[in-house]
């Protein structure tokens, strides 16, 4: 059973690119709250998150529903996905 996803971040704020393990039974707001807090421990700590921030798919930019279950996306391993 899949328990995570490792999928390609970009952070075109901060001209940033990471690989993030996102949990593959949480919702898109959750990935969104935990990247948050990756920028803000690991790469700004001055950051504070925005509510209208969004997760893409990078090779479509079509952005996800944040009530949406990462199970129920597109999203794969090796997907990549910007996050404004």
């Amino acid at each position: 059973m899949k328990y995570k996803i490792v999928c390609e971040v970009s952070l075109p704020e901060f001209e940033y690119v990471l690989d993030v393990n996102i949990p593959y039974n949480k919702s898109i707001y959750y990935v969104c709250m935990m990247l948050d807090k990756i920028i803000k421990e690991n790469i700004y700590p001055a950051y504070e998150g925005k509510k209208d921030s969004s997760l893409i798919d990078s090779k479509t930019g079509i952005p996800f529903d944040k009530n949406m279950l990462v199970s129920e996306t597109t999203i794969k391993n090796g997907t990549k996905l910007t996050y404004f």
